[in-house]
């Protein structure tokens, strides 16, 4: 009390050169001390030790979510066989945790606590803002540092972000990789890692990881640590609590930043044959100039935006290609999607958690799922050369109007119909088929209430990201491999059938104007989707034609 007393005085000094009193200042600095340490007595029951089953040491973690699902590292795991943890909580008792999904790539991993004894939500903080931090801002760490506390009681650690977007490699720029990690002069010890970093409102804004060292009188942090953005963890989320073997996405090339003609830019230095953007003309010195429309000034910076995004995610990469008499062509821009940076999972069977930890998993990404008002009526129109489709969907009906012509309609109680220019005709099983299947995956047709009870139906597969927004996937039931994708704010975010009348797999992935198609894996470059368009529809559109 003493020191704080002496440090509050010093910083008197400063408001007395403004006309402000000394006991004002001094009893501001209480207050923020006061309101600093409310903030870490509200959190700190929600972080815990994590440890093997069988052994002392382990590492830290945080409950990020009142059902029991826990964040830490991946090597505070310690492998990817390893189904079974114990979670010491500040309460001093331990708790059994599964194993749910890993992240060797970026050193993550999701555990789900046993149902508490008394049934009782489980203490837990809240995900931030990343994003919003800025360096010389005051965050504070949590956890188990040296194994000093036997009753679990975490120790706190206070500091500033000394830096963000820190690169940092890890093991054949594959395993333990930190693509976009905040940098801290929090002292963050052995045994610290996998918990959390808190910023001053108690938000998780990173998981605590890694840290320099020195091996004077052992192993102590140096004043460097580092840890893994929220807003990374929130590219995972959705296959990690499904309890999948995540992996991040790749190019399939290696770029420099280097000097040529006078200018500084990134260029490829390596690329393998088969990558995604070679068919686009990517080659060995191409000139890399923007990735998700940002320019690049660095290869780091190309590092750090590939490195937080899950494979399968498609991204815009603007390059001009090298000529071969010297120089650079025009400017193009390639849309793929990452293919899969294998971290050890193609060594591995499906780590798909149980159907009852999804079912508890889904239930948690999905409350904000359906919470829009009624909606009176959906139209999403679908535009390509010289043609368009309109699908409209009201109290149940769905009705296509196609580029041929052709009027397709499913009623809300099941029965299909079709007509052309006001003339009744036989609806064929295909075309049946496809009205079911629309009518069950597109989320950007349905009203909260449908969404709702499509998810209550439905099994958690795995996550997803598109238009720039990380979400997760929901198998449905019935026939044609259906999915409904939705954002963690429960938007939706995308779907995915197979159509019986086109005989392929369609994807719809959101993006700013509407959603792009994908159809077998090809990114249809004709057709696109707007954005759906709300507001009543009449009864006569869904019903069949009179003649």
């Amino acid at each position: 009390m003493i020191v704080a007393r002496t440090a509050a005085a010093l910083l008197a000094l400063i408001p007395l050169l403004s006309g402000q009193s000394p006991a004002a200042a001094l009893a501001r600095v209480e207050a923020a001390e006061a309101a600093r340490a409310d903030v870490m007595a509200r959190v700190a029951p929600s972080v815990c030790a994590v440890m093997p089953l069988d052994s002392p040491g382990g590492g830290s973690g945080v409950i990020f979510d009142p059902a029991g699902f826990v964040l830490t590292n991946f090597h505070v795991v310690g492998g990817a066989q390893v189904a079974r943890m114990k979670i010491g909580l500040p309460d001093g008792e331990l708790y059994g945790a599964t194993v749910l999904g890993i992240d060797p790539g970026s050193d993550l991993a999701v555990l789900l606590l046993d149902t508490p004894h008394d049934g009782k939500p489980w203490p837990h903080a809240e995900l931030g803002d990343s994003e919003q931090l800025l360096t010389g801002q005051q965050v504070f760490a949590m956890g188990n540092p040296f194994l000093l506390a036997s009753d679990f009681q975490p120790t706190t650690t206070f500091g500033i972000v000394s830096g963000t977007h820190r690169y940092q490699p890890g093991r054949g720029n594959r395993a333990l990789v930190y693509p976009d990690c905040i940098q801290v002069d929090v002292p963050i010890n052995p045994g610290n890692s996998g918990g959390p970093l808190f910023d001053l409102d108690g938000k998780v804004v990173g998981i605590n990881g890694r840290i320099s060292i020195q091996d004077q009188r052992g192993r102590v942090n140096v004043g460097v640590g580092f840890a893994i953005a929220a807003h990374q963890i929130r590219n995972f989320l959705g296959d990690l609590m499904a309890g999948r073997f995540a992996e991040h996405g790749t190019l399939d090339l290696n770029a420099w930043f280097m000097e040529r003609d006078g200018q500084g830019g990134v260029f490829v230095q390596s690329i393998f044959a088969d990558s995604n953007v070679v068919e686009h003309g990517v080659g060995l010195g191409s000139w890399l100039i923007r990735f998700e429309g940002e320019e690049l000034r660095s290869a780091n910076q190309l590092a750090t935006r590939i490195g937080v995004l899950p494979s399968g995610t498609w991204v815009e990469l603007a390059f001009r290609p090298q000529r071969v008499d010297g120089g650079y062509g025009d400017e193009v821009t390639a849309c793929v999607p990452l293919r899969r940076l294998d971290t050890g999972s193609s060594r591995q069977e499906d780590r798909l958690a149980s159907p009852e930890h999804r079912r508890a998993a889904l239930e948690v990404l999905a409350r904000a799922v359906g919470r829009s008002g009624p909606i009176e009526g959906r139209t999403v129109r679908f535009v390509g050369p010289d043609a368009e489709v309109v699908v409209r969907r009201a109290r149940g009906h769905l009705r296509i109007d196609t580029a041929a012509g052709d009027v397709l309609v499913r009623k809300a109680d099941g029965t299909c119909h079709a007509h052309r220019d006001g003339v009744r005709r036989d609806i064929t099983a295909e075309e049946e088929a496809k009205l079911q299947r629309i009518h069950a995956a597109n989320v950007f047709l349905a009203s909260g209430a449908e969404l709702r009870d499509a998810v209550a139906n439905g099994q958690l597969l795995g996550g997803v990201h598109a238009g720039g927004r990380p979400g997760f996937r929901v198998g449905l039931p019935g026939d044609g491999e259906l999915e409904a994708w939705f954002d963690l704010d429960g938007q939706p975010l995308g779907c995915r059938y197979r159509d019986p009348v086109q005989r392929a797999s369609i994807e719809l992935r959101a993006e700013a104007g509407g959603a792009r198609i994908i159809r077998d894996g090809t990114l249809s470059t004709t057709w696109r989707m707007l954005p759906p368009e709300s507001g009543p529809l009449p009864e006569v559109l869904f019903e069949e034609a009179g003649r």
